[in-house]
């Protein structure tokens, strides 16, 4: 393995982790399994790069609080697979509204021009963006984990999604909380499909290619565990790019069989579960 499957591995496991974090987060608090969030990441990913990157995560992370007043909680004593569903009806609409927006057509997003070049690393000439995207994966991990640790807000986060009755009666409104940290996984699904675009071939229907990853990347890690889903997100990334030089034929497999494998040997995933351990 050289240095460039190593930095493609990282990178990957970069894009991973931001498509990946944003649905563990809103799972750890709200027990919501949000269809959404791959159909929110789509909607960035189809915009001018620095358009996306800078202002769209903000409108959806403002957006969160439509999806949680209107949705999450007049829902919340309904089961999780009917949540799920709405969720899902939702994002069906929010798909047709991208083809409306941008038509059904593959869109290439360009790096910034300051991102678009090549740099040499010991030898090794890599693509500059993808270097960008391991660096704004890594700030977003030690900024949640700084949060999640050093915060009110982040510890109060932490108890209610462990013992929510608990941190009630201790007096967190919890209410207010999950809306935060919906308006957070929001507006972080819009800093992925930003960051995604130029990365990959932007197309009206990747945001079920992010949700089904998410999906499996959360459930491995641990439904709700952000250290799990990170720790998951680097082993798929790792594994689908030895795979595909290793043997290409089972590559598009490689996640799936790794998930089978996980919750045969640990059915609750690799983390701890809900409680946004960091």
């Amino acid at each position: 393995m050289n240095l460039a499957q190593v930095l493609n591995a990282l990178s990957l496991s970069a894009l991973l982790i931001m498509t990946s974090s944003g649905l563990a987060l809103i799972f750890g608090l709200r027990g919501v399994m949000n269809f959404t969030h791959g159909s929110l990441s789509t909607l960035t990913a189809m915009t001018s790069y620095w358009v996306a990157f800078v202002v769209a995560p903000l409108i959806l992370a403002a957006a969160g609080i439509g999806l949680d007043y209107g949705i999450i909680r007049p829902l919340r004593r309904r089961s999780v697979i009917e949540v799920a569903l709405i969720t899902f009806g939702l994002a069906l609409i929010i798909d047709q509204l991208v083809i409306k927006i941008y038509g059904p057509a593959t869109r290439v997003v360009p790096a910034p021009p300051g991102l678009a070049g090549a740099v040499h690393i010991f030898g090794t000439t890599y693509p500059t963006y993808r270097l960008f995207v391991i660096v704004v994966a890594v700030i977003l991990c030690v900024a949640l984990v700084l949060w999640l640790r050093f915060t009110q807000s982040g510890l109060m986060v932490r108890a209610a999604s462990r013992d929510p009755v608990t941190a009630r009666m201790m007096g967190v409104n919890t209410d207010r909380l999950g809306t935060r940290v919906v308006c957070l996984s929001t507006g972080v699904a819009g800093l992925a499909g930003a960051v995604a675009g130029p990365y990959v071939t932007a197309n009206p229907g990747m945001g079920d290619s992010i949700l089904i990853t998410s999906l499996v990347i959360v459930t491995i890690g641990g439904l709700g565990s952000i250290a799990g889903a990170v720790g998951a997100a680097v082993l798929v990334g790792f594994i689908q790019v030895l795979g595909a030089v290793a043997v290409p034929s089972i590559s598009s497999i490689s996640p799936y069989l790794l998930l089978l494998i996980v919750l045969l040997v640990r059915p609750n995933g690799l983390g701890k579960g809900r409680g946004m351990a960091a």
